[in-house]
């Protein structure tokens, strides 16, 4: 009797060791606890300690499968966001609608979609989500328009500099004048600011026809400044100058008619017609349209 109780607790030595054989090198998940009581309980001890790995390990394969399902469902929902047919620009009028519908949920996404999109694309409509009822959708717009202007800020600050360093480079000249109309364009400024911004456009703008050896649209673009500005003076002053150097080209002409529009003179109206008609100038559709409109005939 004593031997088999001898060889019983040997048998139950050998396999205490075993599972802490096993526990330790991670093939068993039980814990010192559990060990434990397996070293204290013979024969039940151990079988409660494999019992309870097989049950443990039932559950993490069924949470397993629950999370690996999981993870492809938002998966799924993740590509179809990425491989959504449609731009932003597309969603532009679903925006506005969303502004004026109450559908907290819709403005938001769109209002993310837009600041992880390009901003400059949408100022009007991030302008027109200041004003919303939506504390988080005037936010974001906030949000996005203060990055946007900050952007331009920095642009701009970069150039100065540069050219602050070579101001005969027209390369550098060319890049401001284009940061500038584009920062015009937006719809970003406003009042005043906007007006400031022009009229330093307008001043880029002489220096770059300064002496006579600028092209074309650099003029028309000077012009269209100052009318803006209602500078007329040296609106009149380069459109004489387009006249002279280009005078089978409408633009000129179309500038003169609308110079004249702005001044309110019909009789200038008239004589810019009439200078249309004896030069023989050939008209796209968008000049018969303004020849048209002013009472003139077309050729």
């Amino acid at each position: 009797m004593m031997t088999v109780l001898i060889v019983c607790l040997f048998l139950h030595i050998i396999i205490c060791l075993m599972l802490l054989v096993l526990i330790k090198t991670g093939i068993l998940a039980g814990s010192r606890t559990g060990l434990g009581l397996a070293w204290l309980i013979p024969v039940w001890g151990p079988l409660c300690l494999l019992v309870l790995e097989l049950r443990s390990r039932g559950d993490r394969e069924i949470r397993e499968e629950a999370g690996l399902d999981k993870l492809k469902i938002n998966d799924k929902i993740y590509r179809s966001i990425l491989m959504e047919e449609g731009t932003p620009e597309d969603r532009v009028v679903p925006l506005e609608e969303a502004l004026l519908v109450n559908d907290t949920r819709v403005r938001r996404e769109l209002m993310m979609e837009i600041m992880y999109g390009d901003p400059g694309q949408y100022v009007s409509q991030l302008q027109e989500a200041r004003m919303n009822d939506d504390t988080e959708v005037v936010h974001y717009a906030v949000t996005a328009l203060t990055e946007l202007q900050k952007e331009y800020d920095l642009k701009f600050q970069e150039l100065e500099g540069r050219m602050a360093e070579e101001p005969e480079n027209e390369e550098l000249l060319d890049s401001s004048l284009a940061l500038l109309e584009q920062y015009i364009g937006i719809g970003l400024l406003e009042g005043n600011a906007k007006a400031v911004q022009i009229r330093h456009y307008s001043g880029l703008l002489e220096k770059k026809i300064r002496g006579g050896r600028a092209e074309l649209f650099w003029y028309l673009k000077k012009i269209d400044a100052d009318l803006k500005l209602g500078e007329y003076d040296h609106a009149y002053a380069a459109i004489e100058t387009v006249l002279a150097r280009w005078p089978k080209e409408e633009s000129g002409y179309l500038r003169l008619i609308e110079y004249h529009s702005h001044t309110q003179n019909r009789a200038g109206i008239d004589h810019a017609l009439d200078l249309l008609r004896r030069r023989n100038v050939f008209l796209s559709p968008k000049g018969r349209g303004v020849v048209r409109f002013w009472g003139g005939t077309p050729d």
